[in-house]
């Protein structure tokens, strides 16, 4: 037997597929944060349940081991990272703390973004190169010495980022620097923006290097999980999922931690873009609502956007990534009531430990999850299959002294909650689409998470979205995103010519990334046959401030196609008045991404396809569908479903691990991939 497995690494629960080719089977395990070894090894331990056979047995019969971690997101959010030093042009001290920009706190306020290192430990080098890349004041090694030293025995700083002007046109002083500081203390970690992402934009490189160095050590788990993974008999490396969608070694991640800061999401989004190609709707949201977060990215045409540069608690970077939004409004986040006397929920969450009141494990504070247990779209006694108990009046009493301060009854405020997390969720989704000009009647939302289907469907109904989609696997999604995403490699290079290109500069220059790209994959066992490449560039107006990244060929580096290619995409994102015909037009970058082709899990094989459209409820559950109003809703198992069956809303679909809600006015079925599709009537009630 040949086992695929993919894990992810949720902030509340451990979730893990595992697949043999023909038949997929799927684990939640409860995440410890100090430890996330326990959540992996025991969701592989219920995998193993399923098919008769020890975790040993699963793991020396695993041909892929795919990795997606909270870990790096984990320093983030505490912001208990390293404390870092920081080297620069002399004269661009202040230049994190000048920030790119603000962002807006919660009450409105302007605010700086969040800045690990303070003003003391950054120290300017009285280096200088130009914009051509050639030297104008030479980096003194002893000048650096020193400053590291001083930094190192005055500030505490146990981990380096280096980044000077105009260091991706000419990187030798940053390398000069990073090889005095090693040489000297080689235990520190050091990074260099020239290396991370050698592109215009100081400040996102300084970010970005800046951020690496303070979670440099975050994987320190990953290694010891690997470690006993070959203990039990694996024998093939562990592959991390990273921001951009694709796997890299744990040996990559640790010189890169940050690009696993967005490894989870992205890797639902990847999965979520395979489901809905699958059924043929290629074009959707995707709205991943796990215990922590709702999480909201597009698919095009089968592929999940990316973003060139993300943010990152509140930083702009420059870090490539899935272009993925969270909101801290999932089924652990906690409700609570502000000083202006109103009823809110999240962003914080009760997470995996204490988790959910109904949990039984010392929560105190209501969350989304204890609500949808008390108004019945959960079934308590059937949650993960029967394996967790609930405590439902522990949930009702939480809910009870919250809803003394507003002087709501304990289902009023359960409501509430639901309410408001149906609101925050919507108001992701409206923003995402508005962003984006999108029509929703031409998109379809993709449900999954733990939550998604029980929020999805009445949101996708109210904006007039085409209809949900809601995978088999849809509470471990991002898990089997791990299990299915290709290695990934991107590089890419600055060109900052006019076009249309006078000569084949530009060629060369996307030749040799392909050359660099084809080693990295070869080093890492792709054969020839199993590697492809695609091509970015990076164009824009002559002096206009942001870029535009478009997909193109080679053969697109002469003559005027370029031109056509920006005009054209840059008339479908802003409209066809926004086009200024005759305004010079630049290539900033290529970029090559190298993706190799390697075993993978597969969705749920098709079933035998029903004799009627009719499928009998299993039984009856009443639901709180107001505030003060209980209705009996028919509860179908949703492993029953088939081809042909057509069952109409209001309905509860149960399984073993997630719950979803189909409204009134709207029709689920099931399509190819084994997803189920919930189209809506003209009503909006939901």
């Amino acid at each position: 037997m040949n086992l695929v497995i993919g894990v992810d690494v949720g902030g509340t629960f451990t979730d893990v597929v595992c697949s043999d080719g023909e038949s997929t089977w799927r684990a939640k395990f409860p995440t410890n944060p100090q430890r996330f070894a326990d959540g992996v090894l025991g969701g592989i331990g219920r995998i193993g349940e399923q098919i008769d056979a020890s975790p040993e047995q699963v793991i020396a019969n695993t041909v892929r081991f795919g990795l997606g971690t909270t870990a790096v997101t984990n320093v983030l959010a505490t912001r208990k990272g390293r404390n870092v030093g920081v080297l620069t042009t002399q004269g661009f001290e202040d230049e994190l703390h000048t920030a790119r920009n603000k962002r807006i706190g919660e009450h409105g306020w302007l605010m700086k973004p969040w800045n690990p290192v303070p003003r003391p430990r950054i120290r300017g080098m009285a280096e200088r190169i130009d914009r051509n890349g050639d030297v104008i004041s030479p980096i003194d090694p002893e000048e650096v010495r020193a400053a590291a030293k001083e930094l190192i025995e005055r500030e505490g700083v146990d981990a380096f980022a280096i980044s000077f002007l105009w260091s991706f046109k000419n990187g030798a002083h940053e390398k000069t620097a990073a090889e005095v500081i090693k040489s000297t203390w080689p235990d520190l970690p050091v990074f260099c923006g020239s290396e991370l992402h050698p592109i215009m934009r100081e400040y996102e490189r300084t970010t970005l290097a800046m951020l690496n160095a303070f979670t440099a050590g975050a994987l320190d788990g990953v290694e010891e999980l690997e470690n006993t993974l070959i203990e039990m008999g694996l024998k093939v490396p562990l592959m991390l999922l990273h921001s951009g969608g694709g796997t890299m070694s744990s040996a990559e991640a640790r010189r890169t931690p940050m690009a696993l800061a967005s490894s989870g999401p992205a890797a639902g989004a990847t999965a979520a873009a395979e489901v809905a190609m699958v059924a043929g709707i290629p074009d959707a949201l995707c709205c991943d609502m796990g215990g922590t977060s709702v999480d909201v990215a597009v698919v095009r045409s089968g592929y999940a956007e990316r973003s060139q540069r993300i943010e990152i608690e509140g930083i702009t970077t420059a870090l490539a990534a899935v272009d993925v939004e969270s909101i801290g409004s999932g089924g652990g986040s906690i409700a609570w009531i502000d000083s202006r006397g109103l009823l809110r929920v999240g962003p914080i969450s009760a997470r995996a430990n204490p988790g959910p009141v109904c949990y039984g494990r010392g929560g105190t504070q209501p969350t989304v999850t204890d609500a949808m247990i008390l108004l019945g779209y959960i079934d308590p006694a059937a949650f993960m299959g029967g394996k967790m108990k609930l405590d439902v009046e522990g949930a009702r009493e939480a809910c009870a002294k919250l809803g003394e301060k507003l002087g709501y009854s304990a289902i009023e405020t359960a409501y509430g909650i639901r309410e408001i997390a149906l609101a925050e969720m919507g108001k992701a989704v409206r923003a995402r689409i508005s962003s984006g000009g999108l029509d929703p009647r031409q998109y379809g939302v993709i449900a999954f998470g733990g939550s998604g289907s029980l929020f999805a469907p009445p949101i996708a109904q109210e904006l007039g979205f085409a209809a949900c989609l809601t995978p088999r696997v849809a509470s471990v999604l991002s898990a089997y995103g791990a299990a299915t995403a290709d290695l990934r490699s991107e590089r890419m290079v600055p060109v900052d010519q006019s076009l249309p290109l006078s000569d084949g500069s530009a060629l060369d220059l996307l030749e040799r990334l392909i050359e660099t790209i084809r080693k990295e994959l070869e080093s890492q066992g792709v054969a020839e046959a199993d590697r492809r490449y695609s091509f970015e560039a990076d164009l824009r107006f002559r002096r206009q401030k942001s870029e535009l990244t478009v997909s193109i060929q080679k053969e697109d580096l002469q003559g005027d196609r370029l031109i056509e290619i920006f005009r054209r995409e840059y008339t479908a994102r802003n409209g066809a008045n926004s086009m200024a015909r005759n305004a010079p037009i630049e290539l900033s970058t290529l970029r090559v991404i190298g993706e190799g082709k390697s075993i993978r899990a597969s969705l749920p094989k098709d079933l035998p396809a029903a004799q009627t459209s009719h499928l009998e409820p299993d039984t009856h559950r009443l639901v709180w569908t107001t505030r003060n109003e209980q209705a009996s809703i028919p509860v179908y198992d949703m492993e029953k479903v088939r081809l042909n069956h057509a069952i109409q809303g209001p309905a509860l679909l149960d399984t073993v691990d997630t719950t979803l809600w189909v409204p009134a006015n709207s029709t689920v079925s099931l399509t190819q991939g084994q997803t189920l599709v919930t189209r809506f009537n003209a009503s909006q009630d939901r």
